[in-house]
């Protein structure tokens, strides 16, 4: 069965389902295993319980049992002050969404998203304005006893350091230079087994996304990707091994016949984190065989990589810091490699990238503001982020933020170069 088909039964069961549950529920129907599958919210290393997909909230069951449907618009503009405030991005996005249980040990989710893509927007279709239709977030989930099985379009979480792409790459993660901030749900089947201070989870991925790159043709075929965690808890401390068979969410475009290529690689992987007081120390670290890279311009080789992130965050009531450094490292690196961009460059055996974010609310949380520097240490990169939020009330939530990047000509980096934005933003939830 195709993966379209097994797509359309999925929603199709599931808007079944939604259409003809009541609004309310009995007590004893939800249990604490169930799903909390929030997209991330608008620091992108600060994901923190926003990535939980094994404990529903308490507010996510009020909603689901008094508030069965919910409708938000949002529009967003973003500008390019160095272009006279030229418009990159304007759109309104007007999302439906609802959750509740489904019989008795299950829970369903379903959110139905539309774009409207206005002039100046560089996602505008040029066949019309009405761009996009389609299912956002899609979930099914039934646990029984220390068992529990979902499926449909949701956000799979994996790693500590959200952001490094050391092992939280099943979803892919928006550009630098986009207004997203969210991660991109997929079509996943996944699976948990409970035990008392351990967990055992896996899934399958049945329809990998991969960035499409400009006028550039894939030439592989995209793979199914699945992999297996275990988990353990302990007093302040949790550690966690993985393995898997990922699909890279970004292809190599093969400097040798300009086409793309987007092979499967194997993970092996290890997190660990630890709790000082209200402050978080995070690792990842994961071994990637059958990466591709250019060798030269004589085509693309196999070759496996070493990537490691360390993570900080730092509580001093509502202010927070955050700091992460990532590595890359190629085990059996060559010379003569090669890495695609505007000038093709030479490849370095270890890259390193950091990070470093401070985030604070007052007035009793009406406003909201956050500051990023992200960066390489040999100045290859340099970018700054800023944002205001304002939230005046539960259903009405409006920011502004800018960012600015350089970098350096002779790097992979450098079409970021001179890149400035200013996006303003506003959110209306009924």
């Amino acid at each position: 069965m195709g993966i379209e088909v097994v797509k359309r039964l999925i929603a199709l069961c599931l808007i079944v389902m939604f259409v003809g549950m009541p609004a309310q529920a009995g007590d004893n129907l939800l249990s604490d295993d169930l799903l909390n599958d929030n997209l991330l919210g608008d620091d992108l290393y600060d994901g923190g319980d926003l990535f939980a997909d094994d404990a529903l909230l308490e507010e996510s069951i009020i909603v689901a049992q008094n508030k069965p449907l919910q409708l938000s618009v949002e529009h967003k503009l973003t500008l390019n002050p160095q272009a006279s405030y030229q418009r990159t991005n304007h759109s309104t996005d007007a999302r439906l969404s609802s959750e509740a249980p489904v019989g008795l040990w299950g829970y369903g989710a379903l959110e139905l998203k539309a774009i409207q893509y206005w002039q100046g927007d560089t996602n505008k279709s040029v066949t019309g304005h009405f761009s996009l239709l389609e299912v956002e977030r899609l979930v099914l989930q039934y646990s029984l006893a220390d068992i529990s099985i979902k499926l449909g379009r949701f956000i799979q979480s994996w790693g500590e350091v959200e952001g490094s792409g050391v092992l939280d790459v099943i979803n892919p993660e928006p550009s630098l230079t986009s207004s997203e901030t969210g991660f991109t749900p997929q079509w996943l089947v996944s699976g948990s087994y409970y035990m008392p201070s351990a967990q055992v989870s896996w899934f399958v991925g049945l329809d990998p996304s991969v960035t499409e790159l400009p006028s550039v043709v894939l030439t592989t075929s995209v793979a199914k990707e699945w992999g297996a965690k275990y988990g353990h808890t302990g007093a302040g401390s949790d550690w966690a091994i993985y393995t898997g068979y990922m699909v890279p969410n970004t292809p190599v475009r093969n400097l040798a016949t300009a086409m793309a290529s987007a092979k499967a690689y194997q993970l092996i992987g290890y997190s660990w984190n630890k709790a000082i007081d209200d402050d978080l120390v995070k690792f990842d670290v994961a071994y990637k065989r059958g990466l591709e890279h250019n060798l030269g311009y004589t085509g693309l080789t196999a070759n496996n990589r070493l990537d490691t992130a360390l993570g900080l965050e730092l509580n001093n009531g509502d202010r927070q810091w955050n700091a992460s450094l990532t590595a890359q490292h190629w085990l059996n690196y060559q010379a003569s490699y090669l890495t695609s961009a505007l000038v093709p460059v030479a490849s370095n055996r270890t890259d390193v990238t950091y990070s470093l974010g401070v985030n604070d609310s007052f007035n009793n949380d009406e406003f909201n503001w956050s500051l990023t520097h992200i960066g390489t240490p040999d100045g290859a990169l340099r970018a700054l982020t800023g944002e205001i939020a304002w939230i005046p009330t539960d259903q009405w939530q409006s920011s502004l933020s800018c960012a600015t990047m350089s970098a350096k000509s002779n790097t992979v980096y450098a079409l970021l170069d001179g890149t400035q934005r200013l996006t303003f933003k506003a959110k209306f939830s009924y």
